[in-house]
């Protein structure tokens, strides 16, 4: 198959949504589709990465935090539809909801290519996920009626959206979305992890360990009380960069005040490190008060390690007394920690078949079994596509196009439309204000992540903490 992926992000960055765009490109391409990954990079190209797999990136303004904000200009915007048209994908598939991917959807419904959208966040929750958690503003203007109408907009014009689980199926439903639905979870390469030895019970300090962002909805202030009610040869590893400096420094006041010991801030790791830190890892530990499906956590049951974690969208899915624990969201720390030593007492022989039963748990999580299901999605949705009236998809280009503000990068779009219906006329300038809203917002995203990582810079030297 002939596919397209679309991402906002850099690779690694983003979280979960990041990787697996990239991931699910090359894992397609291994199995032999011609696959191209459209993402953001530092001119306008195309790269051939791997034999079947292409990336075409387009230029844009980039910084060390990884957030990276597209030139959509029109010579850019030609070179992508131009590839796009050599290319001749038969489906488009977006990771995100970005200006490439609302790009990407456009073509796609110009030329009555079915577009698919993985919801790695909630869609009635969109604010509550990493971006809103930058600043309060941007949580609120994520949350205004011009950026509901843009998701609004977004979603409604998919053909299909895939949820990873059943609770992002219902949210996804909650909603309004009325298309196609597929539940698809996210794949990993499970063989890099099934390598890790399992850590021994009777090596000191005990090591638990969460990966991921360091902020709010992660809840690692809740870590921090866990640790007090253990004893000094338990060590807690905190692996992950920071989204708000604040929380950071709130989390390390923390420490100081309780006089907590042996809390290691670790700071962001390479990827293909992870299975290293998670061999010397006794139990994978989560307070997260929200996880659509947590990469760290499918890792750390595939390495063999027990994981014990507060009830969320990922733990109630896949943790449970045979690999650990799922706690309830309302678990006192004190029973969380007690939990912790309950595993840590058990015998060489009980450890070991919770790290066999971890692994069993994911063992439908495996990348091949994954692009087979998704691929067979695709199949049904280009079958049923021939069918599709052309007058709703007309409809769908009009919907976009009135997202945005009188421009070139809007003339150029119009001039592109394929579609016609003799009814219905394309508006010019209504709602003018709304792309260029958010444009702006994403612009000065970038900027703020900039000066995040910063200041993350001089306060983990003024401030260090192991």
């Amino acid at each position: 198959m002939r596919i397209v992926f679309a991402t906002f992000s850099k690779e690694s960055m983003s979280g979960g949504a990041g990787r697996v765009a990239f991931e699910i490109a090359q894992a397609f391409a291994r199995q032999g589709h011609d696959i191209v990954l459209i993402l953001p990079g530092n001119k306008t190209q195309v790269k051939k990465i791997e034999p079947n797999l292409r990336h075409l990136e387009i230029k844009s303004l980039n910084n060390e935090g990884g957030v990276a904000v597209p030139y959509l200009t029109v010579n850019n915007l030609q070179f992508l539809f131009n590839f796009l048209e050599k290319f001749s994908p038969q489906i488009i598939h977006a990771h995100d909801f970005g200006p490439i991917c609302l790009v990407a959807q456009f073509w796609a419904i110009n030329h009555q290519i079915p577009f698919v959208y993985t919801a790695h966040v909630m869609p009635t929750k969109r604010a509550y996920f990493v971006i809103g958690q930058y600043s309060k503003a941007l949580s609120r203007f994520m949350d205004t009626e011009l950026m509901k109408r843009y998701f609004a907009t977004f979603f409604k014009d998919c053909e299909a959206m895939i949820a990873l689980n059943q609770e992002a199926e219902k949210d996804i439903l909650k909603s309004g979305f009325r298309q196609k639905i597929f539940m698809i979870p996210n794949g990993r390469d499970l063989k890099v992890y099934q390598r890790c030895r399992l850590a021994k019970l009777s090596e000191k300090p005990r090591q638990l360990t969460f990966v991921g962002y360091l902020a709010k909805s992660k809840n690692q202030k809740y870590l921090l009380k866990v640790m007090k009610f253990l004893p000094d040869d338990f060590a807690l590893n905190l692996v992950g960069t920071f989204i708000n400096p604040r929380y950071l420094q709130e989390l390390k006041d923390e420490v100081q005040k309780k006089h907590l010991k042996n809390i290691n801030f670790i700071g962001e790791v390479p990827h293909h490190q992870i299975p290293g830190l998670l061999e010397k890892t006794h139990l994978f530990v989560s307070a997260s008060t929200m996880e659509v499906q947590s990469l760290a956590v499918i890792e750390a049951l595939a390495s063999g390690t027990p994981v014990i974690g507060l009830a969320n969208e990922t733990n109630e899915e896949l943790v449970d007394d045979s690999v650990g624990f799922c706690l309830e969201k309302k678990t006192s720390p004190k029973v969380f920690a007690e939990k912790i030593q309950k595993i840590s007492s058990l015998s060489p022989k009980e450890y070991e078949a919770l790290g066999r039963q971890a692994r069993k748990k994911v063992a439908h999580l495996d990348w091949p079994i994954i692009v087979e299901q998704t691929k067979q999605a695709y199949l049904e949705l280009i079958k049923e596509k021939k069918n599709k009236d052309k007058g709703i998809e007309f409809k769908k280009i009009k919907e976009i196009l009135e997202l945005l503000p009188a421009s070139k990068f809007k003339s150029f779009l119009q001039k592109q439309v394929r579609i016609q219906s003799p009814k219905v006329a394309i508006l010019k300038k209504k709602n003018a204000s709304f792309f260029a809203l958010t444009i702006v917002a994403t612009f000065f995203l970038g900027i703020f992540y900039w000066f995040l990582n910063k200041i993350k810079k001089i306060s983990l030297l003024i401030r260090p903490c192991q």
